[in-house]
């Protein structure tokens, strides 16, 4: 139990650092930062992972596949995806044809195609292209004022978009935790009330479950049931 404390600790201090940083991190300082730990590269990435989900980018590092995001193919474009597709493609044209010369400019116009691209290739279909193009689309202003590196500013760019995603499957995950939550809950309090014949009290379900009175309270407000 210490040590899983302390991990926690760390992670908390890791996040720290990255608020810090401006809200990144590359993955060789994650590396480092738990070098004493001896952590597995699995263990890492599911620290990379973490830091994701609470908005911070991590360079250097690709997401796998994982509980959420299964498929390494590219979703379908729903109807709403596919019209938006092609207005704001077409918007882009008329960026490219208008744009003053100035040197920022310029560049948008010519980075912006390419996060469509990016944002085609990592669409799963769990959060909108538009949001993610957008996303991207932040991600890119940042990048521009920090590198002229046309590699280093599109993995600014995947990186934006990737807290993105990894936020919408921590979302997905709290939420099918929940479910379960609310499923077992309301499985004990009906195998508790058929073998004493009542109702039950919050701490005697509690105490079935091995959770607080404090989390059952949590959930009963989602699992519609009542307890004395």
């Amino acid at each position: 139990m210490a040590g899983r404390l302390e991990f926690k600790e760390k992670l908390g201090d890791i996040l720290k650092e990255a608020i810090a940083q401006g809200g990144e991190m590359q993955k060789e300082e994650v590396e480092k930062f738990f070098a004493e730990d001896g952590l597995s590269e699995e263990q890492i990435d599911l620290v990379c992972d973490y830091l994701l989900s609470q908005k911070v980018s991590v360079y250097g590092y690709q997401k796998k596949s994982g509980v959420v995001r299964m498929s390494e193919e590219p979703t379908k474009l729903s109807t709403e995806e596919q019209a938006y597709l092609v207005e704001y493609r077409r918007s882009i044209e008329e960026i490219q044809k208008k744009v003053a010369k100035e040197p920022m400019e310029e560049k948008m116009a010519y980075y912006l195609p390419k996060i469509v691209d990016e944002a085609l290739k990592m669409h799963r279909g769990n959060v909108f292209l538009g949001d993610m193009i957008q996303e991207g689309s932040l991600s890119l202003v940042l990048a521009l004022s920090q590198t002229e590196e046309e590699e280093k500013i599109m993995e600014k760019v995947r990186a934006g978009i990737d807290v993105l995603l990894e936020s919408q499957d921590e979302t997905t995950r709290r939420d099918h935790r929940m479910v379960e939550k609310v499923s077992d809950l309301d499985q004990a309090i009906r195998d508790m009330t058929e073998e004493n014949g009542r109702k039950v009290a919050v701490d005697e379900v509690a105490d079935k479950l091995g959770i607080t009175e404090a989390e059952i309270a949590d959930i009963l407000k989602l699992a519609g049931e009542e307890v004395e």
